[in-house]
């Protein structure tokens, strides 16, 4: 009986502090595990020439959320992602550990649809809270395909 109440008294601390279900986490990293190709990008406004992106664009996660960019195979950037997939829309902040941003955040908005995955998010600034990157606006607006 001690068992059972201290899981119940988990649970309710995870919802009280406004916190996912971990089970929720859990099976949405799942969703997300993979390799994903850049479909389009976005910035600021400014959409990306597509000869710069397409296969040689990748960012894989494993289920903790670990996470990974390559260009033309060299890793390019590496991090940690922590998601709530309880908030409409869904939110998740990239942490980076390896490259150009060392030590930054990008705090996005995300939709994981079949194999489609996109995010729209900002290096710095206030989280969007909808799917545009605007001139001025400073989001980037990132799709992606999954791998297959």
């Amino acid at each position: 009986m001690t068992n059972w109440l201290l899981i119940v008294f988990s649970f309710l601390a995870f919802v009280a502090a406004g916190q996912p279900a971990p089970d929720a986490v859990s099976e949405e990293f799942n969703r997300l595990r993979g390799q994903w190709r850049l479909v389009s990008e976005i910035d600021d406004g400014k959409p990306m020439p597509a000869d710069q992106f397409g296969k040689k664009n990748i960012l894989t996660f494993d289920a903790t959320g670990k996470w990974v960019v390559e260009i033309d195979g060299k890793v390019v950037g590496e991090g940690t992602a922590k998601i709530d997939p309880t908030r409409k829309p869904k939110t998740i902040d990239y942490t980076f550990t390896k490259g150009e941003n060392t030590g930054g955040r990008f705090e996005a908005i995300y939709e994981l649809v079949g194999d489609s995955f996109r995010h729209c998010g900002v290096l710095k600034g206030t989280r969007p809270s909808e799917f545009s990157s605007k001139p001025g606006s400073g989001h980037f607006l990132v799709m992606f395909s999954r791998e297959k």
